[in-house]
């Protein structure tokens, strides 16, 4: 009798890019991250928020994620828009209201992910460890929610582990 192969959890992951003024860079970054999210195995959602923008940050960002999901109908992406500037704690705690992800990363839209970082760093969370020298972390949602709800500053906040 053969063995059936074991069953692999994938946890579901919101990538959060809170954005202000970002037209230069931010398809660029979305691109990087749908193509990491494209490797993973498990849910991706990428949620944009347009933190009151006063260029194109907001219609740029729809448009490669309209783009993105032609080309990855699997992975979801949104932009939610600020009317007015609210600051990037406000950004952060909107995109992460909206996140179903268990696990989510925080992500500066000048932000270029290589190849595989996404998976690096769901692997090292799932191990315990700390990810090896990415610049991105990611966290438990509804711990992130928590804190953020609670007005504690987002740099005084620790990582999974």
């Amino acid at each position: 009798m053969q063995a059936s192969p074991k069953s692999v959890f994938h946890p579901s992951v919101s990538i959060v890019i809170p954005a202000y003024n970002s037209e230069k860079f931010i398809s660029k970054c979305l691109l990087s991250l749908f193509k990491n999210a494209a490797q993973y195995m498990g849910f991706c959602e990428i949620i944009v928020v347009d933190d009151g923008s006063s260029d194109c940050t907001y219609e740029i960002a729809w448009a490669t994620i309209q783009e993105c999901r032609r080309k990855w109908p699997n992975i979801h992406g949104k932009v939610v828009r600020h009317t007015t500037k609210l600051g990037r704690t406000e950004a952060v705690k909107t995109g992460v209201n909206k996140a179903f992800g268990t696990l989510t990363a925080i992500v500066d839209p000048q932000t270029l992910w290589k190849t595989n970082v996404l998976k690096e760093l769901v692997e090292a969370i799932e191990k315990g460890g700390k990810a090896p020298n990415f610049t991105a972390v990611l966290y438990r949602t509804n711990t992130l929610r928590e804190m953020l709800n609670s007005k504690t500053h987002i740099n005084n906040f620790k990582p999974a582990s």
